[in-house]
């Protein structure tokens, strides 16, 4: 606490007096994230201080989160002024954090698609107030019990009437979509791209956050001549965009067998490189995985067995020492062989169990 700034310092002192066991998380360079837990009604909450230089634009954050009234968009509890450079606004602590610590519990792929639709519904408000959120990913969105609320405000822009774009965020090339990068400008478009890949990621898609990983032979032969630091950033950043704008950023053959025809071509449809073929708006998505969402059965990993959950009984497909996977089912709660059916692949087996 004593490396922090002393209007921090003070900040954290008159807290003190409602609030208790601070844990203190720096984000970026101008901001650090204290989580804490309130004295009285041991509610968790998080602390945002963020500094900026005075100026209209500031406050945009806490003032536009405060704006969105919609049950997928993180609620401020209190915003407070602390001097001409810092400030902090509070929010409920989330119990499950942000999606991508929700992801490591792999959800079912039902369960996914919900978590995905309400993205979708968050976006949506915040779209429906002229505003463009420009860093939709994983780290961005917290959870609930399950329910996805968007919580960083930090790139949302307003678009100016007439308006169709915005400058882009320099944020997260990972997530910006083929068109930020080759134009230098974002519209509710790129809300689209980015709400497919979070898609992608909730359903089970790999997306390594090592750019390196994205590397050919050719790209780190020439990586490694590189000895500045900006070249080597400016470089990753290339590479990552010509995957992008070539549409092979997903890897659809990462997808779990259960995430069928109907799934990818919605994820192609909302990660569509050519802007003039990719969903229009977060309604078009949410239609989408509403019809992905008829056509999938609520699979999940239970550590690596695949179970499905049905009215009358539980499929599990659990792993074989030669790399098939044995069919199993259970009416009464005893597990036997499902009848006349081998051991086989995973997917083979997930297209004919059911």
């Amino acid at each position: 606490m004593e490396d922090l700034p002393e209007e921090l310092q003070a900040a954290l002192r008159d807290l003190e007096r409602d609030y208790e066991g601070f844990d203190f998380h720096p984000v970026g360079n101008n901001g650090y994230l204290v989580f804490a837990r309130n004295r009285i009604s041991g509610i968790a909450v998080a602390i945002k201080f963020y500094y900026g230089a005075p100026g209209e634009r500031r406050h945009d954050e806490p003032k536009l989160l405060a704006s969105i009234q919609s049950p997928n968009v993180l609620p401020i509890i209190d915003a407070r002024n602390l001097s001409s450079e810092w400030a902090f606004f509070l929010t409920k602590r989330c119990g499950d954090g942000d999606l991508d610590h929700y992801m490591q519990g792999r959800p079912s792929a039902r369960r996914a698609i919900d978590v995905a639709l309400g993205v979708c519904a968050g976006a949506s408000a915040i779209h429906a107030s002229g505003l463009i959120h420009r860093d939709l990913k994983p780290a961005n969105i917290v959870s609930d019990g399950g329910i996805p609320l968007i919580a960083d405000f930090g790139s949302v822009r307003r678009l100016a009437e007439g308006q169709a774009d915005l400058p882009a965020s320099g944020h997260s090339a990972l997530y910006r979509p083929p068109e930020s990068f080759e134009t230098g400008r974002y519209s509710f478009l790129g809300d689209v791209y980015q709400i497919g890949l979070v898609t992608y990621q909730l359903l089970g898609g790999s997306l390594p956050y090592d750019p390196m990983a994205y590397f050919s032979k050719k790209n780190l032969k020439e990586y490694d001549e590189l000895s500045d630091d900006v070249q080597r950033s400016q470089f990753q950043d290339g590479v990552i965009h010509r995957r992008a704008a070539a549409g092979e950023l997903m890897d659809l053959r990462s997808l779990p067998p259960w995430v069928r025809g109907v799934a990818k071509s919605a994820l192609r449809s909302m990660t569509h490189p050519d802007v003039g073929q990719r969903l229009k708006n977060a309604a078009d998505v949410a239609a989408a995985l509403t019809r992905v969402r008829a056509d999938t059965l609520d699979w999940q990993w239970v550590d690596n067995v695949a179970r499905l959950e049905l009215a009358d009984r539980i499929i599990e497909l659990r792993p074989t020492a030669n790399g098939l996977y044995e069919p199993l089912q259970a009416k009464e709660g005893l597990f036997r062989r499902i009848p006349s059916t081998l051991n086989a692949p995973l997917g083979a087996l997930v297209a004919r169990v059911v």
